[in-house]
C-alpha cells in the first residue's frame, strides 16, 4: 500500500521539479508533519537522478530538526544512520542538528559529548549546544570549562553562548567571571540581546545586586516578558518583596505582558512573604481564568503562600486539589505546619512522603520545635542513610536540634564537622550556647564568626545578647550593642533592648535599664517594663518596682504579668498584704493569668501540660504528679530549707497563706523528670 502511494502522489515528479520538492519538505517540517517530509524524502530518494538533488545537507538538517521538536528522537535515530551511510554526517550543519538532538532527547549525556567530539568540524553553534548541553544535565562547572576550551580555538561566542555560560556562572556562584562575561557582553554588542540582558539579570539578582537588574532593565529599549521575568525573580530572591510586587504589577498594567507561570510562582511568593491576603486572592483568581492551575510550581507557591498567611487549612485544600505532587509542594505545606507550630502534623506527612534535603530540614525544626530529641535522632539516622548528602540546611538544622534538646556539645560536634557553615549555622549554635547557660562559650562562637567575616544579622546579635545577659557579661553586653549599629549599620529592635534591660537588671543596674528604656523609641513597649520589673524581682527597693508596675499597668491594663511581676516583688520583701491585694486587684479587673505550658516526651507520646485546664491530658497524670510534687516539697522542708520569702513578711498573713501565694503549679511537670 505505501509502495502505491508513493507511485500515485511523488514518481511523477521531473528533475526539473526537485526545488518544489525540497519546498515542501521543508513546508512539512516547519509544519510539524515529519512522517510526511520522510515519506516525500524517501519517494524522491528513490529516485535515481533526483537523489543528488535533494541530498542537499539543509535539507536533512531541517528534518532532523523537525525530529527533535516533534520529540521523534527514534526516527533523528534512523536518519542518523541513513546520513552516516551517504556521508553527509560530516556536514556542519548535518553535524548541529543531530547534536541538538541528541542533547535534547537523549537519556545518555556522555553519547551526546561522544558525537560532540566526533565531529569534524565543530562552530560556535556547535560549541553552544553542548554547553547549553551541561547546563541542562545540572553540570555548569563543565559548561564554563567548554567555554574556556572553545576561546582556546579562536571561536569567537554568540549571544546564545554568552548567555548560556552567564548562567552557568550563576549557578555556581562564579559572580566574578560572570561580570568578565558582562563586559564580554558590551564589548560584543549585545547589550540589547533579550535573552543576555535575562541572564545577565538573573545573575545580578544571584550576587545580591538588584539595583544593578533594575538599571539594566530600565535601559532596554523594548523589554519583553522574560526580561519582566527575571527582575521580578531576581528581587524575590533578595528578598525585596514590595518591589518584585511592584514589577509585577509594571509588567501586567504599563507594558501589557501575561505573566507566565514562573512569573506567577514568584508573584506568588512575594505575597505570602508581604503577607498581603487580599492581593494573594486576587492572584489567584488571575491564575485560574489564566488556565495555571494544574501547574505544579504555581500551586506549590500558592500552598506556600497560603502557608505563610497563616491560613494552613486553605494551604491544605489547594494541596489536596493538586492532581500532581513533587517535593516542593509537599515541604512547602510542611513548612506551613512547621511555622504555625503543628509540630505533630509535620512530624505525621513526614512518614508519608519521599525524602529530600529540604523535607528533611523542615521535620528537624519540627523537632526541635517540639524537642524531641528521640524522633530527631531517628530523623537524623535516616539523613546519614542518604550517605552521599551533605546540606548545610539540614545540618543547621541539627545544630539547632540538639541545641535546644539540651545535648550541645553533640551539636557542637556537628557544628566542627560542618564543612560549609552558613549565618543561619552560626546563629543556631550561638543560641544553642546561651540558652544552655554557657553564655562564655557563645560570646566566643560570636567572635569567631565575626573573625571569619561572617556578618552578623538581627538573630545574631539577640543571641549573643542573651548569653551576656544570662553570663553577667556587661562590658561586653554593651560593646555588643553599640557595635550593632555603628560597625554594622544593624538597627537595634525591640528584641534587643529587652536583652539589654535584662542584662542590665540583673546586673542590679536598675536606673541604667530604665534610663535606656525611657532614651528608646521602644518606651512604650510592654515587654521592656516586663523584663525590667522581672529584674526589680531581686531588688530590696520596692519603690522603683512599683513605679514600673504602674507604668506597665499604664501602658496595657489587661497585661496579667503586670500584677504577677509586681505581686513577686511585694513577696520578695516581705509585703505580703500588698502582694494579696495585688492578686485581688487582677481578679477585679477580669484580668486572667494565663497558664504555663510544657511538653513531656513519655514514650514517644507529647502531650502538652496546661496548668489548670481540665482539658489537657494532666487528669490522668494528676496523682503522680502532685504525689511526686509533694514528696520533693517534704524532702524541702525536712532538710531545714525554707524560702527567704517565707522567713520574713507581715503578721497579718498567717504563715499557710504565705505557702499557698508561691504555690507554682507550673512545677509540677517537674515531678517526672
Amino acid at each position: 500500500m505505501m509502495k502505491l502511494f508513493l507511485q500515485r502522489n511523488y514518481t511523477s515528479l521531473s528533475h526539473t521539479h526537485y526545488h518544489s520538492a525540497a519546498s515542501q519538505i521543508i513546508q512539512l517540517c516547519r509544519a510539524g508533519s515529519v512522517s510526511d517530509a520522510i515519506l516525500l524524502l524517501s519517494s524522491i530518494n528513490s529516485t535515481p537522478h533526483q537523489q543528488n538533488a535533494v541530498s542537499k545537507p539543509i535539507i536533512y538538517a531541517t528534518v532532523v530538526h523537525a525530529c527533535t521538536k516533534s520529540l521523534h528522537f527514534t526516527v533523528g535515530l534512523q536518519l542518523h544512520c541513513h546520513l552516516i551511510k551517504s556521508g553527509l554526517e560530516t556536514d556542519r550543519f548535518v553535524g548541529n542538528s543531530l547534536l541538538a538532538l541528541y542533547f535534547k532527547l537523549g537519556s545518555d549525556f556522555n553519547e551526546t559529548r561522544k558525537f560532540f567530539d566526533g565531529l569534524r568540524y565543530k562552530d560556535v553553534v556547535s560549541w553552544s549546544s553542548i554547553i547549553s548541553g551541561y547546563i541542562r544535565v545540572g553540570r555548569p562547572r563543565n559548561a564554563i570549562e567548554l567555554y574556556l576550551e572553545m576561546l582556546g580555538f579562536d571561536i569567537e561566542p554568540n549571544a546564545f553562548t554568552l548567555s548560556a555560560v552567564i548562567k552557568a556562572c550563576s549557578e555556581v556562584g562564579d559572580f566574578k567571571l560572570a561580570k568578565c562575561l558582562h563586559g564580554v557582553v558590551v564589548r560584543c554588542g549585545f547589550e540589547s540581546n533579550e535573552v543576555i540582558v535575562a541572564a545577565l539579570i538573573d545573575m545580578y539578582g544571584r550576587s545580591s545586586g538588584p539595583s544593578e537588574c533594575r538599571q539594566l532593565f530600565d535601559e532596554m529599549l523594548e523589554p519583553d516578558a522574560v526580561c519582566c521575568t527575571s527582575v521580578i525573580s531576581a528581587l524575590t530572591r533578595c528578598d525585596l518583596y514590595p518591589q518584585a510586587l511592584g514589577m509585577f504589577y509594571l509588567m501586567c498594567r504599563k507594558h501589557g505582558f501575561f505573566p507566565d507561570w514562573f512569573t506567577f510562582g514568584s508573584a506568588l511568593t512575594a505575597l505570602g512573604n508581604l503577607e498581603r491576603l487580599k492581593q494573594g486572592k486576587e492572584v489567584h483568581a488571575q491564575v485560574v481564568t489564566g488556565g495555571f492551575h494544574g501547574n505544579v510550581f504555581v500551586d506549590s507557591s500558592l500552598v506556600d503562600m497560603y502557608a505563610k498567611f497563616g491560613m494552613v487549612e486553605e494551604s491544605q485544600r489547594v494541596f489536596d486539589r493538586m492532581e500532581r505532587k513533587n517535593s516542593v509542594s509537599w515541604c512547602a505545606l510542611l513548612g506551613g505546619y512547621c511555622r504555625k507550630g503543628e509540630f505533630q502534623v509535620v512530624i505525621e506527612l513526614f512518614r508519608n512522603i519521599e525524602k529530600d534535603l529540604y523535607s528533611f530540614g523542615t521535620v528537624l525544626r519540627a523537632c526541635a520545635g517540639l524537642a524531641a530529641e528521640k524522633l530527631g535522632k531517628e530523623v537524623h539516622c535516616q539523613y546519614l542513610k542518604r550517605g552521599s548528602w551533605r546540606d548545610v540546611v539540614v545540618e543547621s538544622a541539627l545544630v539547632d536540634l540538639y541545641a535546644k534538646c539540651g545535648c550541645v556539645d553533640f551539636a557542637y560536634g556537628i557544628f566542627l564537622k560542618m564543612p560549609v557553615k552558613n549565618l543561619i549555622t552560626w546563629n543556631s549554635m550561638i543560641g544553642g550556647f546561651a540558652q544552655n547557660g554557657r553564655g562564655r562559650e557563645a560570646v566566643r562562637i560570636f567572635d569567631q564568626m565575626i573573625q571569619e567575616r561572617v556578618k552578623p544579622d538581627y538573630i545574631s546579635f539577640i543571641e549573643v545578647l542573651f548569653a551576656c545577659s544570662h553570663s553577667g557579661l556587661v562590658d561586653q553586653g554593651r560593646k555588643y550593642f553599640i557595635s550593632m549599629y555603628n560597625d554594622y549599620g544593624l538597627k537595634p529592635g525591640s528584641e534587643h533592648y529587652s536583652c539589654m534591660v535584662d542584662l542590665l537588671g540583673r546586673a542590679g543596674k536598675i536606673e541604667e535599664a530604665e534610663d535606656l528604656i525611657v532614651k528608646s523609641e521602644f518606651r512604650n513597649n510592654p515587654s521592656l517594663w516586663a523584663a525590667l520589673l522581672g529584674a526589680c524581682a531581686t531588688t530590696t527597693n520596692p519603690t522603683v518596682a512599683e513605679r514600673i508596675a504602674k507604668k506597665m499597668i499604664e501602658l496595657k491594663p489587661d497585661y496579667h504579668l503586670s500584677y504577677v511581676l509586681l505581686a513577686n516583688v511585694y513577696r520578695a520583701v516581705g509585703r505580703w498584704k500588698d502582694s494579696h491585694k495585688i492578686w485581688n486587684q487582677m481578679q477585679k479587673r477580669g484580668v486572667k493569668k494565663l497558664p504555663g505550658k510544657s511538653w513531656i516526651d513519655n514514650s514517644s507520646l507529647n502531650p502538652l501540660l496546661s496548668v489548670n485546664s481540665p482539658d489537657t491530658p494532666t487528669e490522668m497524670y494528676e496523682w503522680t504528679f502532685f504525689a511526686c510534687g509533694g514528696q520533693i516539697n517534704t524532702s524541702i522542708e525536712q532538710n531545714s530549707y525554707l524560702a527567704p520569702q517565707l522567713q520574713r513578711g507581715d503578721k497579718e498573713i498567717p504563715f499557710s497563706s504565705r505557702k499557698k501565694l508561691l504555690k507554682c503549679e507550673e512545677k509540677i511537670p517537674a515531678a517526672l523528670c
